[in-house]
């Protein structure tokens, strides 16, 4: 059984494994670096996710979702709940979902900002009316 550090290095490099984890592997593997990727493979350690390794394809999707999916429902369920208000001393001249107001933002920046200048230079005050904790936060930006 000859476990060399260029053979700790390979298998670190193939798997993403720490120095003692690779270390390991090589010694259940008897020093044979391809039995020890193998039997690294059967193990399913592949379909765990780790940060600079491979992954199986359920691995992936779960990444996914977690990481993209799910953040971008919750925006969006907060959105529609969330209002942007644009009044003065004389009422409401308009009231759209936060979120509508975002996507302006992103999808017509120059747009939006002139338009958001011109209210504020008329004396129109904007206001976002947000769920906050069982309440309602509000923030107003005169």
């Amino acid at each position: 059984m000859d476990i060399t550090l260029s053979k700790i290095d390979l298998i670190r490099e193939r798997t993403g494994l720490n120095y003692k984890e690779a270390k390991q592997l090589l010694e259940d593997a008897k020093g044979d670096v391809v039995e020890a990727l193998v039997s690294f493979e059967e193990e399913g350690v592949l379909e765990d996710y780790r940060p600079g390794m491979q992954m199986g394809m359920q691995g992936m999707k779960n990444m996914v979702s977690e990481n993209v999916i799910t953040p971008i429902k919750h925006f969006v369920s907060q959105g529609t709940k969330s209002q942007i208000r644009v009044y003065n001393a004389e009422g409401t001249l308009l009231e759209i979902p936060a979120f509508l107001g975002i996507a302006g933002a992103i999808l017509a920046p120059r747009v939006t900002s002139l338009a958001t200048m011109a209210l504020l230079m008329a004396r129109y005050s904007l206001e976002v009316d947000a769920p906050y904790a069982g309440g309602r936060y509000e923030n107003e930006w005169t």
